[in-house]
C-alpha cells in the first residue's frame, strides 16, 4: 500500500471517526444510546443541530496541529509551537469553535493569546484528553523519527495540558498512528506501546492501561468500556487505551472499529477518532467506506491536507 493512502486513510479516518462519534458523547447509557438510535446504535453520519457527517473539536484541533507542521516545516521545536499556538488561539476565537470544545483546551488558548510561553500555558493539573486527540498528524510527519515524533508531541500537550500523563498520551496516539501507517504488526502495539511508556517515566499511567489490552480483546466493549474497566476516555490514558482496543479487535475492519468507539457511555468521538486515525493508517483510505469518505465535513481538504502531510514528513537524515 502507499503511504499516500495511508495518510490519507488517517486524515479522513480520524474526522469520520469523530463526526460517527459526535452525537453520543454526552450520552450516559448505552440503553439511551439504543433507544435514540436503535438496536446497534449510531451506525451512519447522524444529522442534528449540525449537519450529518459534521465533526467535532478533535477534528478541528488535529487539523490545527497539521497546519502547523506544514508552516513551520524543519524549523525548531520552539518555531514549530508557536505556530501551533497561534493556530491554536485562531482556533479558539472562530465562529467554528462550537463543537463543545474542552474547557482546559480553552484555557490553555487563552493564556496562550495573552502571551503566556508555550511551556507554561497547559493546565498543570489535567490529564484530559484534549492533547492525545490531536496528535495524529505528527505520527505522520515523524513516521521515521520516533526520537523526534515523542519530542513533539509530548511538547505540543504543553499548550493546553501540562499534566505529565497527558503529555506521555499525546506521544502514545502519535506513536500508534506512526506504526499503523509503516503497517507493523497490530497485536504487538499494545506491548509496545507499553513499554515505550514505562521507559518514559512519566508514562506509567498509560502504560497500566494499555497492559491490560489483550486480555480483555474477547471480552465485549460494554464490558470494556466504561468506569472500571479501561475507562470513560475522558483522560488521556484511558482515550489512548481505549481507541488502542477498539482498533485491536478488528485490525483490519475500519467501519467495525470506529462504531465500537463511537457507542459508549464515555469521551465516543475522542476515543473514535483516535481509533479512526489508527485505523485509517493501516488499512488506508479505501478501507473507509465511500460514503463517509465523501461525507464527511471538510472531506477534499482532509484528503489535501494528507498528502501535503506525506510531502513534507521528515524522514532521518
Amino acid at each position: 500500500m502507499e503511504l499516500r493512502d495511508r495518510f490519507q486513510g488517517a486524515m479522513v479516518g480520524l474526522a469520520v471517526g469523530d463526526a460517527l462519534g459526535r452525537p453520543t458523547e454526552f450520552i450516559t447509557t448505552l440503553e439511551a444510546i439504543h433507544e435514540r438510535f436503535g438496536p446497534e446504535g449510531v451506525t451512519d453520519f447522524v444529522a442534528d443541530w449540525h449537519p450529518a457527517g459534521t465533526y467535532t473539536d478533535d477534528t478541528q484541533m488535529s487539523l490545527c496541529v497539521a497546519r502547523a507542521l506544514l508552516k513551520a516545516g524543519r524549523g525548531t521545536l520552539d518555531e514549530l509551537m508557536t505556530v501551533m499556538a497561534e493556530e491554536f488561539v485562531a482556533w479558539d476565537r472562530s465562529p467554528e469553535n462550537d463543537r463543545a470544545p474542552g474547557v482546559t483546551c480553552r484555557a490553555g488558548c487563552e493564556k496562550l493569546a495573552k502571551g503566556v510561553p508555550w511551556r507554561e500555558a497547559g493546565v498543570a493539573e489535567s490529564k484530559g484528553c484534549g492533547s492525545a486527540m490531536r496528535t495524529a498528524p505528527i505520527g505522520l510527519h515523524y513516521l521515521e523519527d520516533e526520537d523526534q515524533l515523542i519530542e513533539v508531541a509530548r511538547a505540543s500537550s504543553l499548550l493546553t495540558h501540562g499534566h505529565p500523563t497527558a503529555l506521555a498520551a499525546a506521544a502514545g496516539t502519535a506513536l500508534l498512528v506512526a506504526w499503523a501507517a509503516r503497517g507493523e504488526d497490530p497485536p504487538e502495539y499494545p506491548a509496545r506501546l507499553a513499554k515505550v511508556m514505562i521507559d518514559m517515566a512519566d508514562g506509567k499511567e498509560v502504560a497500566s492501561l494499555v497492559q491490560r489490552i489483550p486480555e480483555v480483546l474477547t471480552e465485549p466493549p460494554e464490558a470494556v468500556l466504561h468506569h472500571g474497566g479501561l475507562g470513560e476516555a475522558w483522560t488521556g490514558e484511558e482515550a489512548v487505551a481505549s481507541a488502542l482496543y477498539c482498533f485491536c479487535r478488528s485490525p483490519e475492519d475500519f467501519r467495525q472499529t470506529v462504531t465500537v468507539g463511537a457507542n459508549t457511555v464515555g469521551d465516543s468521538d475522542s476515543i473514535a477518532c483516535i481509533a479512526g486515525a489508527i485505523s485509517g493508517a493501516f488499512n488506508g483510505i479505501s478501507a473507509v467506506p465511500k460514503s463517509w469518505r465523501e461525507q464527511v465535513e471538510n472531506s477534499a481538504y482532509l484528503h489535501e491536507i494528507a498528502v501535503d502531510l506525506l510531502a513534507s514528513r521528515c524522514a532521518i537524515g
